[in-house]
């Protein structure tokens, strides 16, 4: 049987099946750029941690000659560790109960015992914190009553907590970290838990014994975390409807889909329509039971007000969950990059000043007769970028006319949040924020087309309309995660000129085409063609 672990415990949780082929196909696993972004800055915030229970010792052997850890040697380290005088900090502590394997973040000397810490990096206790911490309390609760474990009595287990980052501190700079957790006590709220481990493990060990669990997909695939192992169980479950109720949008919608599942509909052209009340709902599956995109003359009416020059512009932004620049928070939105294109007047009534911008989309785009330029923003120096960046959008961006966003809120926080840092520059910006015009809503109000797949994203939006490109056709930045990645592999200092110069046109020809989109989507909308 293979030693069960804490993470494959927590698997169980979201799905047998994600247990099972965790611990027998781990071959199959697919993280998403989301993922390995959410395991570097749970690293970081680790490193951070130790920081702030100074003194401690690091239990972390390696096997000779891998880069693999000897879980052998880290629990005869953490025996001896626990039994010296005097008691100091242990960092990755490892201890085995019943064939369950943890390793602590933070074991801390107490008053009457020791108190473990699990540290993670999100910005409040979720709920399935509770079960990963009551699994380490039961190992551990476990082990240090075991006097023979350690050759002799050990200071017990007097509580346990989780220190999460804390959003509403800002780093002053240096090696002053202490107010980046907050740390809560879970001691009370583990208690009614702690029966529930052992038949947590039986169950495991009966579904790593059989065949692979037969589990339809479904919410738990991306509920709490999506899922690496969906390409797998998408490509094992055979012919599936060409619109499954799941692509039902909100919350709303997957409830609705949920039910309708339980009662044998997967087709969304085959429900009933006076099983979805919610009108939004309600016209996503029409228009995908008639086959035919709705596009609605409102739209147009709302953009033909609309005066000249128009400026597209979009953000690209960096939230670091431990500060990297002093006088930022954990988590606050840095914008490194911008791109805008600015359309001088209506199409077609003088020539154009330039074709699509460098590094824009290979195929499609608006007419060369619509007079688009781009302006555009980029820092990969590492430093600080937020003063270059509004230095940038005051001089570059036009002073009248509306700037079109997609998705107004976002565009809006940065550039209110730019205003408030740099109040020389807060006039110019914030005359942007208030000239915003966001195509978001009109597109949600007013077009749909089937192959949209009950997604508003502009990602979604673009394939679908006439001369639109597919965000397929960039290289390795396709979307915004792996734009923060690739910003995170930039400005680290091992990354060589060589590598940088590919990042850079990457993320300039992804922050392109996220505006020459809207440059498409809004001509579409209002009805003017190439």
């Amino acid at each position: 049987m293979p030693r069960l672990s804490k993470s494959r415990l927590q698997d169980l949780q979201q799905c047998p099946r994600r247990l099972w082929l965790q611990v027998r196909h781990p071959e199959l696993r697919e993280d998403s750029a989301v993922a390995q972004l959410v395991f570097a800055a749970g690293h970081r915030v680790g490193e951070v941690a130790r920081t702030l229970a100074p003194g401690g010792i690091l239990i972390d052997p390696r096997v000779p000659g891998t880069d693999r850890p000897d879980l052998a040697e880290a629990l005869r380290l953490t025996r001896e560790l626990l039994a010296a005088a005097p008691r100091r900090p242990l960092y990755e502590a490892t201890f085995e109960r019943d064939g369950v394997l943890v390793r602590a973040d933070l074991l801390l000397p107490a008053p009457g015992g020791w108190r473990l810490a699990e540290v993670k990096s999100t910005s409040s206790v979720r709920d399935y914190h509770l079960a990963d911490v009551t699994i380490q309390r039961w190992v551990l609760q476990g082990q240090l009553k075991d006097d023979s474990w350690a050759a002799g009595p050990l200071a017990p287990l007097a509580g346990v907590e989780l220190w999460h980052v804390n959003t509403g501190w800002t780093w002053p700079g240096g090696a002053d970290y202490a107010g980046l957790f907050a740390r809560e006590d879970l001691t009370a709220a583990t208690e009614p838990l702690l029966d529930q481990v052992p038949r947590w493990v039986r169950e495991a060990e009966r579904i790593l014994q059989g065949h692979e669990p037969a589990v339809a997909m479904g919410e738990q695939c991306r509920t709490p975390f999506d899922c690496p192992f969906q390409a797998h169980c998408a490509a094992q479950a055979g012919p599936q409807p060409e619109y499954p109720v799941t692509l039902l949008p909100n919350t709303q919608g997957k409830k609705l889909a949920a039910q309708l599942l339980a009662e044998g509909i997967d087709d969304l052209r085959s429900v009933p329509p006076e099983r979805i009340e919610d009108p939004e709902l309600a016209m996503i599956a029409r228009v995908t039971r008639e086959g035919a995109p709705l596009l609605e003359p409102q739209a147009a009416e709302k953009l033909a007000g609309l005066g000249w020059p128009r400026a597209y512009l979009d953000f690209e932004t960096i939230g670091f969950a431990v500060p990297q620049w002093p006088g930022t928070r954990p988590y606050q939105q840095l914008p490194f990059q911008w791109s805008c294109q600015i359309e001088e007047g209506p199409p077609g009534k003088e020539p154009s000043e330039g074709g699509p911008p460098e590094g824009g989309p290979p195929e499609g785009g608006p007419s060369e007769e619509g007079q688009v330029r781009e302006a555009a923003f980029l820092d990969l120096s590492g430093a600080d970028p937020r003063r270059a960046c509004a230095e940038a959008l005051a001089r570059e961006l036009p002073a009248s006319g509306p700037v079109i966003v997609y998705n107004a809120g976002f565009e809006r926080s940065v550039l209110r949040a730019l205003a408030g840092e740099f109040p020389d520059l807060a006039r110019p910006l914030n005359r942007i924020a208030r000239r915003l015009v966001d195509l978001l809503p009109l597109v949600r109000a007013h077009y749909y087309h089937p192959d949209m797949r009950g997604s508003r994203s502009i990602k979604a939006v673009l394939p679908t309309i006439p001369g639109g490109a597919d965000y397929g056709l960039l290289d390795e930045v396709q979307h915004g995660a792996a734009a923060q990645a690739a910003y995170l592999e930039a400005i680290d200092p091992e990354t060589g000129e060589a590598r940088r110069a590919e990042l850079e046109g990457a993320l300039r020809r992804y922050c392109a085409m996220d505006t020459w989109a809207m440059v498409v989507v809004a001509r579409f909308l209002e009805g003017v063609r190439k």
